[in-house]
């Protein structure tokens, strides 16, 4: 049997928030392959959970950020990222009937290091995958409010716009 403690003194310990919502192991300083989806990095990086959870816990967006994993196949330069592997396991079992889940978000590739100790050494199994938390619409009556109809009852005051002066042009406007 194994459980997780939160405190290893008598003075206790915190434990990573990240590493209780994503299921991280904030002890762990093996190298692990993280890739940010989004965020503009052009490569994978060379992290450690313990890293990773230091990271995430000093991110102010921590509440709307997941952590996801997809294994690596050996013998694979590259990996494709879809729409699927973004979502917790529940969320592919409750929107696993969507079509666009399986549709391409990126194709990265691995660094030639994490490619060969992979490929010999076993390294690297997973890709960990850090992302904003986003979900499919559940069902129709979730867009009713954006629908086609819900547009057509405007009210003149909000379709046409307020002439408002720019102050350059309007020095009573300052």
């Amino acid at each position: 049997m194994t459980w997780k403690s939160t405190s290893t003194s008598t003075g206790g310990t915190n434990s990573s928030k990240a590493s209780t919502l994503f299921g991280l192991n904030e002890d762990d300083k093996a190298n692990i392959l993280v890739y940010k989806y989004r965020s503009g990095s052009k490569s994978l990086e060379v992290s450690s959970q313990h890293d990773l959870c230091k990271a995430l816990d000093s991110d102010p967006n921590l509440p709307f950020l997941r952590v996801t994993k997809k294994q690596i196949p050996r013998g694979n330069s590259r990996l494709e990222v879809s729409a699927e592997d973004l979502l917790m396991p529940e969320e592919r079992q409750k929107y696993g009937d969507k079509p666009t889940l399986k549709s391409s978000l990126a194709n990265v590739g691995l660094p030639s290091s994490a490619y060969w100790k992979r490929l010999f050494f076993n390294s690297y199994p997973d890709l960990y995958i850090v992302s904003k938390s986003v979900s499919p619409t559940s069902s129709p009556a979730s867009s009713k409010d954006n629908s086609p109809e819900s547009s057509q009852h405007v009210s003149p005051s909000t379709t046409f716009p307020v002439d408002t002066p720019h102050p350059l042009q309007d020095p009573q406007a300052s």
